[in-house]
């Protein structure tokens, strides 16, 4: 059953869609807009989030996880240095400033970044700052006089809520991903994603602690995600294996030959400067996907150096350990948790089996060798997932929208891309001058225009602006701004999806909404 919040003739100035970091920033710099310069009410302005309270990487805040990047990369000090919810103002709120500046590191660790990142979720909403929070957003449509008419369902009861805005800007993050193959066997106690790692290691190990053999656990991936999850698997396999005299083995599953460093040079880390940002939107699409291949191992698929070294002390201590044992004549192992990189291994299908022993609930995972193509069985008491997030709930949400139509998306678009606005022009002059040219030879043939065809054929991209904002592709006026956050990597290069620009995002995109383009 449907309500509208408060009076149905209620309109936001702005809703939008998630309050992880990318809208707190943005909220932060809607808050600190000057009234005179800016229409956009912070009364009249909401977030809407599907947890019941704000939480930033809940699953992956192991203990002393660092951050990669420098504290005054937060959410306000690159756009205003005299922010009140710059990381230094936190610091100061809580008394630690003279502390971390002690502490002669510029990175803070993950705790402290997410208790950070709540300290200005609570300073927000204290400003007035609305959110609605336990809801999820399950439509966004056009409506009257300029409007866009968002739904969302309480999460507890399942009522849906309909909201009217005159601007609404999609920040959704991202969802966890898994391989395909995977998917076909969750919800499954034995299997979990990184995102949920913390609340789901405990219970996935309850499940197998009936088993009086040594362990096999995957994890699967070769990002940061990945060494950090192995490094506390090892830990906890550790103890568990000492203390019942068991050696529990540990796979890391990649396609490549080995882990990678990431490269955190400061050369390197340009690309995520304000600056590249500029740089590369302006670049031709072809040029922009050659320097974005070029800069992928500053964040994908690659392990910070730190983490590796550590990565490679636990392994080299295990080989010292066993062969100290071999030494005194003793073939067996030490009991603990010993890791093994499974290189070169492309997971190919799973499936869940019973086990010789009669147990059931084992996952056999098929793979195929990348160099080779041999194929191999293994078959584990549990998996990790940390194969990364996808970003496309926001093109689903606009794909079956009726807003969409302005944008050249309807259900039955296939595969989008996003393009720079200077693209948008030389696309439609070429429709048009096709059109023109197919009309005047249609005409003389006495055929009819075909020109709708023509254009479904080249509508396969959407077009945004370097301040965030989806262009229409459409001839009338369609007055409601409709902002991306956080997956228009594409245009904007690797900061999108990162937290290194997003104070700098949010001004620029804050000073477009204001404006009155």
């Amino acid at each position: 059953m449907a309500s509208y919040e408060a009076r149905s003739a209620h309109i936001y100035d702005v809703i939008g869609i998630g309050f992880g970091p990318a809208n707190l920033a943005i909220a932060g710099a809607l808050l600190e807009q000057p009234r005179e310069t800016c229409s956009i009410s912070v009364d009249r302005t909401l977030f809407i989030e599907r947890q019941l309270e704000f939480r930033w990487h809940p699953g992956m805040l192991l203990p002393g996880a660092r951050m990669q990047i420098s504290f005054l990369k937060d959410l306000a000090t690159l756009r205003s240095p005299n922010s009140p919810i710059t990381f230094v103002a936190y610091l100061h709120s809580k008394n630690r400033l003279v502390d971390f500046i002690n502490r002669g590191n510029t990175t803070p660790t993950r705790k402290e970044y997410a208790d950070y990142l709540a300290w200005v979720a609570r300073y927000v909403q204290d400003q007035g700052t609305k959110v609605a929070f336990g809801e999820e957003v399950i439509g966004v449509e056009e409506a009257r006089e300029g409007t866009v008419q968002v739904l969302s369902r309480l999460i507890a009861t399942g009522e849906i809520i309909i909201r009217r805005a005159k601007n609404l800007i999609i920040s959704p993050g991202g969802a966890p991903w898994v391989p395909r193959c995977i998917q076909a066997l969750l919800p499954n106690p034995r299997i979990i994603h990184t995102a949920g790692y913390l609340s789901s290691v405990e219970p996935m190990l309850a499940v197998t602690e009936a088993a009086t053999r040594p362990l096999r656990i995957a994890v699967v991936g070769a990002g940061q995600s990945a060494a950090e999850v192995l490094l506390d698997l090892h830990s906890r396999l550790n103890s568990m294996g000492k203390s019942a005299g068991q050696t529990h083995e540990l796979h890391i599953i990649i396609r490549g030959g080995a882990l990678r460093p990431s490269d955190g040079g400061p050369f390197a880390n340009e690309i995520y400067s304000p600056d590249a940002t500029n740089i590369l939107y302006n670049l031709p699409g072809s040029t922009r996907k050659r320097v974005l291949a070029d800069y992928l191992s500053t964040n994908y698929g690659a392990v910070n150096p730190r983490t590796l070294e550590s990565l490679y002390e636990v392994m080299y201590d295990k080989k010292v350990e066993d062969g100290i044992t071999r030494a005194k004549g003793n073939d067996s192992s030490v009991a603990g948790a010993r890791i093994t990189i499974m290189s070169y291994h492309d997971l190919l299908s799973a499936e869940i089996k019973a086990q010789a022993s009669g147990e059931t609930g084992a996952l056999s995972l098929i793979f195929q060798n990348t160099m080779t193509k041999d194929i191999s069985e293994a078959t584990y008491d549990a998996v990790v997932c940390a194969t990364g997030y996808e970003r496309h709930s926001w093109l689903n949400l606009l794909k079956s929208s009726n807003l969409g139509r302005h944008f050249g998306l309807s259900p039955a678009t296939d595969k989008v891309s996003l393009a720079a606005e200077r693209d948008l022009g030389t696309v439609v002059n070429r429709k048009n001058g096709h059109s023109r040219a197919l009309a005047l030879a249609l005409k003389k043939q006495g055929m009819r225009d075909t020109r709708i065809n023509l254009e479904r054929e080249e509508s396969d991209a959407l077009y945004i602006s370097r301040r965030y904002r989806l262009l229409p592709t459409t001839d009338h006026e369609f007055s409601p701004k409709i902002y991306l956050q956080g997956c228009t990597e594409e245009t904007h290069g690797l900061s999108e999806t990162l937290l290194s620009v997003m104070g700098i995002r949010a001004g620029e995109l804050v000073e477009d909404l204001c404006s009155g383009c």
